[in-house]
């Protein structure tokens, strides 16, 4: 927002005030997850997460309201979607489970063609620009360390330190995202649709970690294994810059920055930079 010289967008779960969405709306939820629990309990899983549908749901409720105060107007037109991060907790919650780890990896095109599907409805709405990330290298994740630690050296990547087979498959689910976007930039040549390698940019932390003074890279800094961050007791880092992960899952803002800064002026990003598909207003 700060790039493109826009105003921080509102959560829609703090405000209904048509007036508080004026710069744009966040759909985010706690742990969302592409699929529903449809899904979920087909592979045998009891669990009822907020899904991409429930937020579609919020978003067509939304739109429904700003078109009542912008009659004739197509408010999509000229805004930038950003679909995601979403689909790394269909996975999270599946590992965590213990589930295979095949099992797994074959909800990647069920999770994609979620998001596909998504674009397409956007798109059918008057969405013409679109930023969708990546997965993340989830091996690196302290959590995954810590819960899936292995003593053999081989199931590690001998330059980072990261979980060998769960980056493999974050690679394996950017691929699949990859090439349907590309077959969806085909299917509406009008349309543009950036990729976001939120993938690329964290690898290149934990790839060259002296260089951008992010030391701790497989260390977060809230929480340890007995205490989990925000729980009472737990304990919390001096200088979360110096951290990769803030609470085992989720990057640090200065992890956060490298990803953007990635994204925004390339090499994180394709076919363009974002700030080239999107010039600062």
């Amino acid at each position: 927002a700060q790039e493109l010289g826009l105003a921080n967008v509102t959560a829609i779960r703090t405000s209904t005030a048509p007036a508080d969405f004026e710069h744009g709306a966040n759909f985010a939820i706690i742990s969302a997850t592409a699929n529903n629990g449809s899904f979920f309990a087909g592979k045998g899983m009891d669990i009822t997460p907020f899904s991409l549908d429930t937020q579609m749901i919020w978003f067509r409720a939304h739109m429904q309201q700003l078109a009542q105060q912008n009659t004739g107007t197509n408010v999509l037109a000229d805004a930038l979607v950003a679909l995601g991060e979403i689909g790394g907790n269909d996975y999270n919650f599946a590992f965590s489970s213990g589930m295979p780890r095949e099992r797994v990896r074959a909800f990647v095109p069920a999770v994609v063609e979620k998001l596909a599907a998504a674009v397409e409805e956007l798109i059918g709405m008057g969405a013409r620009a679109f930023m969708v990330p990546g997965n993340l290298p989830f091996g690196c994740a302290p959590l995954y360390l810590r819960r899936f630690r292995s003593a053999r050296a081989g199931d590690y990547d001998a330059r980072t330190g990261c979980l060998a087979w769960f980056n493999r498959f974050a690679e394996y689910h950017n691929r699949v995202l990859t090439a349907r976007l590309g077959a969806l930039r085909l299917r509406h040549p009008d349309v543009t649709i950036v990729y976001a390698d939120w993938y690329g940019a964290m690898m290149s932390i934990f790839q060259a970690p002296e260089r951008l003074g992010i030391t701790n890279t497989l260390l977060s800094c809230c929480g340890n294994q007995t205490v989990p961050c925000g729980r009472p007791g737990c304990t919390v880092c001096d200088d979360p810059s110096t951290y990769g992960s803030w609470d085992g899952t989720h990057p640090t803002e200065a992890v956060y920055k490298v990803i953007a800064d990635g994204v925004l002026h390339g090499p994180h990003s394709s076919p363009l930079p974002l700030a080239k598909t999107c010039p600062p207003s």
